[in-house]
């Protein structure tokens, strides 16, 4: 255990009338260690006074990563290469994402991940393997930014109330005007709708929406994804006729070589 030193954060702030109720209070021990429900364990190291994290806050992080006694990946020696992602979205793993979500700016902590909240019996490549224990021994808050809207949740909401032509409408409407500073959006996102729609076995959906933003976009990876909406439908003809025109703009995507192997085979079993 950590020296302890125990300092008061206020978690309200009082009302201005002298009779009205007082501001609640959280202690926190400087060095005592937290475990949540889940088994994610932390303890501070300096508490920041900064903005409170809540989903759609992009965070700016100083991080490093340990496995055992090495450490495995790091930014937090290196000023310009600070992590940045959008709290309860970027996918990130799910012990990381619940850190984050307790945290505000100026926090520093160190963070302890078993493996059901890290990478599992899998592990992750040659780098965490597999039931391993993350330790993030350096875990600092340097910003967190106002919470904004997510452009693939807005999106996804656009469609299920009014398909292709909402969808399109909502999106002009969040990269043209003056409200596309209240979203995170970008690329990504496109790539996050489509993800969604298919998690839900909404390939029809999926197929338009790609198809949508791919011509609109010029965006190779939403002609893949379409592509891949037109397997799932069974339009395996269509599938690997798209298929080949794509391939010509990327002839060494062994990816899409190898899906169009997979297409020819399928059309031959027929």
């Amino acid at each position: 255990m950590r020296p302890i030193y125990l300092i008061t954060l206020l978690a309200s702030i009082a009302l201005s009338s002298c009779n009205g109720p007082k501001s609640n209070e959280r202690k926190i021990i400087l060095g005592d260690t937290i475990r949540t429900a889940s088994g994610l364990q932390y303890y501070y190291e300096k508490m920041g006074k900064g903005r409170k994290v809540e989903a759609g806050c992009e965070m700016a992080t100083y991080l490093s990563l340990k496995v055992g006694d090495d450490v495995v990946w790091t930014s937090a020696d290196q000023p310009d290469s600070l992590f940045t992602y959008v709290a309860g979205y970027t996918r990130l793993i799910r012990g990381f994402t619940e850190m984050s979500m307790l945290l505000r700016e100026g926090d520093e902590v160190i963070a302890i991940l078993p493996d059901s909240l890290a990478y599992g019996a899998k592990g992750a490549g040659d780098i965490i393997p597999p039931h391993a224990t993350l330790v993030y021994d350096k875990f600092i808050v340097v910003r967190v930014d106002e919470a904004k809207g997510v452009m693939a949740d807005t999106l996804l909401k656009a469609i299920e109330i009014g398909g292709e032509k909402a969808v399109w409408e909502k999106y002009k409407e969040i990269t043209e005007t003056a409200d596309s500073n209240k979203y995170h959006s970008g690329q990504d996102h496109l790539y996050r709708l489509w993800d969604k729609l298919s998690k839900a076995d909404q390939h029809k959906k999926a197929a338009e929406v790609a198809a949508c933003f791919a011509g609109a976009t010029n965006d190779n990876k939403l002609w893949y994804k379409m592509v891949l909406s037109l397997e799932k439908l069974g339009e395996l003809k269509e599938a690997k006729e798209n298929l080949e025109v794509l391939i010509g703009k990327e002839p060494n995507n062994k990816e899409m070589a190898d899906k169009l192997i997979e297409l020819k085979g399928k059309l031959a079993e027929m």
